[in-house]
């Protein structure tokens, strides 16, 4: 009943549609309860859904409408509004599991979901969530895309964002919850969360961007995590190159009370 109970879950940034086919190809293989995906463009929702025959649901966070030209990494480079991105329409969180779902929530902390911004004016921040129950237990699971900085330092507005999401958060009596957090492990806003939720990322990991496929390369940049309350074991975590520009959070969770 143990193993039968156990929850597996893949969390992953799979940046808009650069990457499709890699990452459906993953995805079949891996063969995961729950998979979290931020920068899922609307229009290949559908595509992916039924691509890894799981049932699931989109939630938008705004419409992409830049491109960054190179100068530095660091400063972000030049930003470039790029009329064919915005053709493309919303991108946002996708949620998938075939388990059977009890609760499903949507909480903004930052703007409301009544309408959808382009990212050059900003971006609807949310924690999506659902309850499901696998083995005779009941897991809540939560996905967010956090807020952006250029250098990975923490901004003024990330740290009123983290203040709401740990507020959102507060409301669960138990939960594990993951995504592409912007903000690097070490730093500031990680440092919130992680005061908060046990950090799952094993410390062997020092980057979750791929070395490959990301625009700066190699980088050592912890900015994907998986975070959990003490109602659960996380373990069998690992991050998984040549995907996406991130890597893929892949880990077992276990509800132990």
């Amino acid at each position: 009943m143990e193993k039968e109970s156990r929850l597996k879950l893949i969390s992953l940034n799979i940046e808009i549609d650069r990457h499709l086919n890699r990452v459906i190809s993953f995805l079949r293989k891996e063969h995961p309860d729950v998979i979290c995906l931020q920068e899922v463009l609307e229009r290949d929702f559908p595509k992916l859904k039924s691509a890894i025959s799981m049932e699931g649901e989109f939630v938008a966070v705004c419409i992409p409408d830049i491109e960054r030209v190179e100068s530095s990494f660091e400063d972000g480079g030049t930003l470039v509004i790029n009329e064919e991105l915005i053709q493309r329409g919303p991108e946002g969180i996708a949620f998938f599991t075939d388990l059977p779902i009890s609760a499903s929530h949507v909480d903004y902390y930052h703007g409301d979901g009544r309408e959808i911004p382009r990212w050059s004016m900003g971006q609807n921040r949310l924690l999506f969530s659902k309850t499901l129950a696998k083995g005779g237990k009941a897991y809540t699971i939560g996905a967010t895309h956090f807020t952006w900085t250029p250098d990975g330092k923490a901004s003024d507005e990330q740290r009123q964002d983290v203040k709401e999401l740990l507020n959102i958060l507060a409301r669960f009596p138990d939960i594990v919850f993951c995504g592409d957090f912007n903000a690097p492990r070490g730093g500031e806003i990680w440092g919130k969360l992680a005061k908060n939720y046990h950090d799952n990322i094993p410390e062997e990991y020092h980057s979750s961007l791929d070395p490959k496929l990301h625009r700066a390369g190699h980088l050592d940049r912890m900015v994907d995590g998986l975070f959990s309350t003490t109602e659960y074991r996380v373990s069998d975590v690992r991050l998984v190159n040549g995907i996406s520009d991130h890597k893929a959070v892949v880990g077992m969770a276990e509800r132990i009370s």
